[in-house]
C-alpha cells in the first residue's frame, strides 16, 4: 500500500510539474504572442493616429477614435486624454473610453508632474502614482505627458487580466508619444479649421448685412458676393455671378487696370487706394463705382476681396453741379455785361424817348426816332436774357397760363416751315409762377433746337399735363404738385456720348449757334425750382421733360396797355450813380411833370431826404439805385430811410442784381421796383403805382 501511494504521489508530482511546465509555456506563448502583436501594433500606431485627419468630424469625435486606437494598440481597455489648467493647478479630462467615472472630474497632482512613466508590479508606489492609479482604476497604467501643449494621455488596464497582457514598458514611449503629439497637430488643426468656419459663418453674415456690396475674387473669378453686390450688378441670384470670371462685369477700358490691381494686390499684400471705375450690370447697362480692393483669404486660397460703392447718382449730381458752376461762371460775366449795358441803354431809351416825345409825330425825325427805340428795345431783350445766367437774380413770376405762351412762341419760331406743330394739355391745366418773358425764352431755344435737328420737316409736339405730388418718385419736385412738359420732335436725336453734354455753355454740335440755348433753358428751369432731363434716340428724335411747380393762385389778369403819356404831380427823389442814367430819369419825370431831385449815392439821398421830411415839400417818392460801386446802395439806404421815416415810399432800380431784391422788393422795405432800361412811360406809370393814383 505504501508503494501504491509513493508511486501515485510521484506520479502526481510529475503531472504537476507538467502543467507548471505547461502553464509557464502557455505563458510564453501568450507573452510571445503578445510581444508579437504589440511589435506589429505599435509600428502602425502612428500611421493611424495621422489617418484620424482624414476624418470629416468634430474635434470630440476625433478624440474619441484617437482613443480607440490606443485601447486596441496598446491592448489596454481604458484611456484618457486630460488638458492641464494651469490657474487651477489641476488636469480636466477631455474625452474617455472604458471608464465608468464622470469624465469631467479634476485630477490632482500635488507633486511635479513626470512627462512620462508606466506603473506595473514593479513600479515603486508614490503620491503622483496613486493620483494617476485613481483616476484611471488601475494599478497598471502609462502616463505620457505633453508639457508645451499641456496635454495629457492615461492608458489602463483590468489588474485580474493583467497576467496575460504584455506590460508596459519604457519602449513604449517613444510610439506612444509620438503618436499623443499627431494627435495633437490633428486637434489643433481641427480646431483651427473649426475656428475657421465660425470666423467664415460670422464673415458672410456680416458681408450678407453690408449696405455696400462686397465681392470675393479668387483666380481672377468671384467666389462670394453679397447681397448688396447683387443689386448693384442686377443678379437676381449668386448663380448669376459666382463662378464667373469678374472681367465679365468690369466696362472693358477698365479691364486692364482692374487686372493690374488685383496682381499688385496678390503680390504686394498690401490695399488699394480708392478709386472710381465702371461696372457692367447683367442687362449690360454701366454703373458708376468707387472701389477698394484688400488682400484676403478665402477658403484656405489667396484672395482679393473688392468694396464697391454705387456713385452714379453722385456722378449725376456733380455733373448737374458742374453744369450750374459753368451756368455760374458766365452768369458773372453776363451779369456784369448786362448791367453796364442796361445804364447805357437806359440813356439812350431815355433820351430818344424825350427826343420823340418832342417831335412831330408826322415828321421824318419822328420815324427816325421810332425805328431807333425799336432797336433799342431789342437790345434790351439781349441784356435781359444775358441775365438769365446771373447768380441770385431771381426771375419776376406771377401766376401764369402756359397755353398761350407754349403756342405763340413755337408758332413764331416756325412760321413758314414745314414742320407740323401739335399741342394738348389737360382738362384743367393748373397755373404756374413763372417770369413769362424767360419761360418764352425757354420754349423758344426748345423750338429752334428741333427745327434745326428736322431739317425735311415732321411733327413736333408739347404736351402739357398736371401731375399730383409724389406720384413719380423718379422725376419729382419734393412733393409739390407740378405741371410736365413733353417736348418732342422727330428728327436725328443726339448720341449718347453727347447727350450728358447738351446743357453745357457753348457746347454744340451744328455749324451755326453759340451753343447757349439749351444752357439758357437749363439756367431759367433752375432758377423756376423745376427740372429738365433729355431722352433721345439717333434717328429717332429727341423728348426734353419739364416740370414747373404748379401754382394755387388765379392766373393774372393782363395790364391795360395805356399808350398815351400821363401827367402827374409829387416830388421825386433819385439816387443812381450813373450820371446818364440820373439825367435822363429826371428829365423823363420832369416832362411828366414831378418835381425831381437827382443824387449819385445813398448817403446823399438819406442826407437829403432827412432834411426836407419835416418841411413844407418832404418827397414824395424816393428812387434807389440798388448798386452803388463803392457807396452805399440802395438796400443798404432804404432801411436807413425807414428808421427815419417808417411810411417812406422806396422804388429800387437796377439793370443787375446779385440778390433777389428786384423779384421780392417788398419784402425789403420797398414799394415798388423798376429795372432798366425804362422808359418814359414805364416810369411814369410806376409812380402813379406806388402814389395809389392808379
Amino acid at each position: 500500500m505504501e508503494d501504491n501511494k509513493a508511486e501515485q504521489d510521484y506520479y502526481r508530482h510529475q503531472v504537476d510539474e507538467m502543467g507548471r511546465q505547461i502553464l509557464r509555456l502557455q505563458q510564453e506563448l501568450t507573452q510571445v504572442h503578445n510581444a508579437a502583436r504589440r511589435h506589429h501594433t505599435t509600428t502602425s500606431l502612428v500611421l493611424k493616429t495621422y489617418e484620424l485627419i482624414n476624418h470629416d468630424v468634430s474635434i470630440e469625435e476625433i478624440g474619441k477614435r484617437f482613443l480607440q486606437v490606443i485601447l486596441s494598440t496598446m491592448l489596454a481597455d481604458r484611456a484618457m486624454v486630460l488638458r492641464y489648467d494651469k490657474e487651477a493647478g489641476s488636469f480636466i479630462p477631455q474625452y474617455s473610453l472604458g471608464l465608468a467615472q464622470d469624465s469631467e472630474s479634476i485630477l490632482r497632482i500635488n507633486e511635479n508632474v513626470p512627462d512620462f512613466l508606466f506603473v506595473n508590479s514593479k513600479t515603486e508606489p508614490d503620491s503622483c502614482m496613486d493620483s494617476l492609479c485613481n483616476a484611471i482604476d488601475s494599478k497598471y497604467i502609462l502616463w505620457v505627458f505633453n508639457r508645451y501643449e499641456g496635454t495629457a494621455l492615461l492608458i489602463g488596464n483590468e489588474t485580474e487580466d493583467r497576467i496575460f497582457r504584455f506590460p508596459f514598458e519604457e519602449k513604449d514611449r517613444d510610439v506612444v508619444e509620438s503618436s499623443l503629439n499627431v494627435y495633437i497637430d490633428i486637434a489643433r488643426r481641427k480646431e483651427a479649421e473649426k475656428a475657421l468656419l465660425k470666423s467664415e459663418g460670422r464673415y458672410r453674415r456680416l458681408v450678407q448685412s453690408s449696405p455696400e456690396a462686397i465681392f470675393v475674387c479668387c483666380d481672377d473669378r468671384l467666389t462670394l458676393v453679397n447681397n448688396a453686390g447683387l443689386k448693384l450688378l442686377g443678379a437676381e441670384s449668386t448663380k448669376d455671378v459666382i463662378g464667373h470670371p469678374i472681367l465679365e462685369f468690369i466696362y472693358l477700358d477698365d479691364h486692364e487696370i482692374i487686372m493690374n490691381m488685383i496682381k499688385d494686390i496678390l503680390e504686394n499684400n498690401q490695399e488699394t487706394p480708392l478709386i472710381e471705375r465702371r461696372f457692367i450690370r447683367i442687362d449690360n447697362s454701366i454703373v458708376d463705382v468707387e472701389v477698394v480692393a484688400i488682400p484676403f483669404t478665402f477658403q484656405e486660397k489667396a484672395a482679393v476681396q473688392i468694396v464697391a460703392l454705387d456713385i452714379t447718382e453722385r456722378r449725376k449730381m456733380e455733373e448737374e453741379q458742374a453744369k450750374i458752376q459753368k451756368i455760374e461762371s458766365l452768369g458773372v460775366l453776363a451779369g456784369g455785361i448786362a448791367h453796364d449795358f442796361n445804364n447805357i441803354l437806359t440813356g439812350i431809351l431815355g433820351n430818344i424817348d424825350l427826343a420823340k416825345s418832342y417831335s412831330d409825330p408826322e415828321s421824318e425825325v419822328y420815324q427816325f426816332l421810332v425805328e431807333a427805340l425799336n432797336a433799342s428795345t431789342r437790345a434790351k431783350g439781349l441784356t435781359h436774357k444775358l441775365l438769365t445766367f446771373s447768380k441770385g437774380v431771381a426771375p419776376l413770376k406771377k401766376s401764369t397760363s402756359l397755353a398761350e405762351i407754349i403756342t405763340d412762341s413755337v408758332n413764331f419760331i416756325l412760321s413758314g416751315s414745314s414742320i407740323m406743330f401739335e399741342y394738348s394739355q389737360t382738362d384743367g391745366l393748373w397755373p404756374v409762377e413763372i417770369d413769362e418773358v424767360q419761360f418764352r425764352q425757354v420754349i423758344e431755344n426748345l423750338t429752334i433746337n428741333a427745327y434745326q435737328a428736322m431739317s425735311d420737316g415732321g411733327i413736333f409736339t408739347i404736351t402739357a399735363e398736371n401731375v399730383d405730388a409724389g406720384s413719380d418718385q423718379a422725376f419729382s419736385l419734393r412733393d409739390r404738385r407740378y405741371v410736365r412738359l413733353t417736348i418732342k420732335d422727330c428728327g436725328v436725336g443726339i448720341s449718347d456720348k453727347n447727350l450728358h453734354k447738351i446743357f453745357d455753355p457753348y457746347f454744340t454740335t451744328k455749324d451755326k449757334g453759340n451753343g447757349l440755348g439749351l444752357a439758357t433753358a437749363y439756367s431759367i428751369i433752375k432758377k423756376h425750382e423745376g427740372l429738365i432731363r433729355v431722352e433721345s434716340v439717333v434717328g429717332e428724335g429727341t423728348s426734353f421733360f419739364i416740370n414747373i411747380p404748379a401754382s394755387d393762385k388765379l392766373p393774372s389778369a393782363g395790364t391795360e396797355d395805356k399808350s398815351d403819356l400821363r401827367t402827374g404831380e409829387g416830388k421825386i427823389l433819385i439816387m443812381d450813380d450813373d450820371k446818364v442814367v440820373r439825367i435822363v430819369a429826371i428829365e423823363m419825370l420832369t416832362s411828366s411833370g414831378f418835381e425831381v431831385v437827382g443824387v449819385q449815392d445813398g448817403r446823399e439821398a438819406i442826407e437829403l431826404y432827412a432834411a426836407t421830411l419835416n418841411s413844407e415839400k418832404p418827397f414824395d417818392v424816393v428812387i434807389l439805385d440798388l448798386t452803388v460801386p463803392g457807396g452805399m446802395g440802395g438796400q443798404k439806404a432804404v432801411e436807413e430811410l425807414i428808421e427815419i421815416d417808417p411810411d417812406v415810399t422806396a422804388i429800387v432800380s437796377s439793370g443787375y442784381a446779385k440778390d433777389p431784391v428786384l423779384a421780392n422788393y417788398a419784402d425789403y422795405g420797398f414799394k415798388g421796383m423798376i429795372s432798366k432800361p425804362f422808359n418814359i412811360k414805364e416810369l411814369a406809370d410806376c409812380m402813379f403805382k406806388v402814389m395809389n393814383k392808379d
